[in-house]
């Protein structure tokens, strides 16, 4: 390994560390949210308030991660992850402020419109994080070793929105814990959200080029040189919503993907409220991060498996939703009289089973379908590949979301779980294309060019930009 290669593995490596702990924080924020429901009741929002707002949540993530995708492909992405942070500490911030002042006890016009309003906002700039920081790893994990093990590298970095979702119960307990006040376990979140939002603005070096060109211009104050070693980074050009749709297998992965998602976020949102029908609010916390104790492996070995396969990665996700099919059948039947042990070991299985297939499609998938032919000449597309499908996911998702209520109010908790099993199915038969196609070598990954040195990246982006 030469000593270029040394600095961009390093530099590689921050990159990681630091888009993760960036989305670890937004999901410590919604977490955090999610785990104090039971107090905001009791303060006076009613289900039905929490409900439209999970579901408008899901709205404007939906219709925020396109936009936000395109916001990180054409302007400086580390800018645009930092503004994220800080609108989701803002947005937080703001329903402390509502539940201080007794917002939720004014009648329906004011809870709806001033906690609605508030977590439509937040459900934008929480959109930023996922896009954002997938389009920065695709600036950086371009190097012939990074490209073979893709699916590792992104699968492993998927864990980072588990880490916060096993956070904030921690933070939540920890505040109990020390008699503090139920609002500080939001607060945490928002100093939280407000310091790596600086982070990502200040310290985060959106491409290779940007940061060869930085450590010129330093080395030139330094020196009195001049500074003409390094070429300016060519204007970026994203992609279309259009053009991201022209792209093969992308829209049967957007609408696939939504009922994948449906599942995750029934889970996110309403399993700790399901728990604590059997158990204290802190024993449900606690048991409901082993759902997301077992998704984080579920993405690393989605990955590992679908590298060995040559990057058929839809093959593996469906092997995992159909294996997922027995254990929400056997919830729907059992779960109420389940015994504690076998309950926290099926919630972990199914964390395993429902993570892979999330986490791997709106990373190494979508990276894999950002190097189309057709997208060639934009570097810049990953963002928007990856905002569409997590968009037209998130509209799906928050379909569900809003049948949640009823659901569970008219016919049980049990009902739920089968409402998720045919979610699951819908999803396994949207995907039967794409499995076709991998099965039968329609679909089979292009090898990937050979790239060293993050200060080289640029000028042969520019020369395969060139012979397109």
């Amino acid at each position: 390994m030469t000593a270029a290669d040394n600095v961009t593995f390093r530099m590689q490596a921050w990159v990681y560390f630091v888009t993760w702990v960036q989305y670890a924080a937004n999901h410590i924020t919604r977490k955090c949210y999610t785990n104090v429901k039971d107090v905001m009741i009791k303060l006076g929002l009613s289900k039905m308030v929490l409900g439209r707002m999970d579901a408008g949540f899901m709205f404007t993530y939906a219709f925020g991660a396109p936009l936000a995708g395109q916001l990180g492909d054409m302007y400086n992405p580390s800018m645009v992850l930092g503004v994220g942070l800080y609108g989701s500490a803002l947005c937080i911030f703001m329903l402390i402020f509502g539940m201080w002042n007794g917002f939720g006890e004014m009648g329906p016009f004011i809870a709806n419109g001033y906690f609605l309003g508030v977590y439509l906002v937040f459900g934008f700039f929480q959109a930023i994080g996922g896009p954002v920081g997938t389009s920065v790893m695709g600036n950086w994990m371009v190097t012939p070793g990074a490209k073979k093990n893709r699916g590792l590298i992104y699968g492993t970095w998927t864990t980072h929105q588990y880490l916060g979702n096993i956070l904030a119960p921690v933070i939540i307990i920890g505040c109990n814990a020390a008699g503090a006040a139920w609002w500080w376990g939001l607060m945490w979140a928002v100093i939280i959200n407000a310091a790596w939002g600086a982070v990502c603005q200040f310290a985060l070096p959106a491409t290779p080029e940007a940061h060869a060109r930085k450590e010129a211009a330093e080395k030139a104050a330094l020196t009195g040189a001049a500074l003409n070693t390094v070429p300016e980074e060519p204007t970026k050009r994203g992609i279309t919503i259009r053009e991201a749709l022209a792209i093969p297998s992308v829209p049967g992965y957007c609408i696939a993907f939504g009922f994948m998602k449906t599942i995750n976020y029934v889970l996110f949102f309403w399993l700790p409220l399901f728990l604590q029908t059997h158990f204290s609010p802190d024993q449900a916390n606690m048991i409901s991060t082993l759902y997301d104790f077992g998704m984080m492996p579920g993405g690393i070995i989605v990955g590992v498996v679908s590298d060995a396969m040559g990057g058929r990665r839809g093959c593996v996700i469906v092997v995992f939703l159909l294996i997922l099919c027995p254990l929400l059948l056997l919830m729907a039947l059992f779960a109420e009289t389940l015994g504690t042990v076998t309950l926290m070991t099926m919630l972990a299985s199914m964390g395993i089973l429902i993570g892979g297939p999330n986490n791997i499609v709106t990373s190494a998938v979508a990276a894999d379908l950002a190097e189309h032919p057709s997208v060639r000449g934009s570097k810049s597309s990953l963002g928007t590949v990856v905002g569409l499908i997590n968009g037209s996911g998130s509209f799906v998702a928050a379909m569900g979301q809003m049948c949640v209520p009823y659901i569970t109010d008219a016919l049980g908790w049990s009902a739920l779980w089968y409402f998720m099993l045919v979610s699951t199915v819908i999803s396994c038969l949207l995907m039967i294309p794409k499995i076709h196609a991998e099965l039968f070598g329609c679909d089979a990954p292009a090898p990937a060019a050979p790239k060293t040195g993050y200060s080289t990246i640029s000028s042969e982006e520019n020369k395969d930009a060139s012979m397109a």
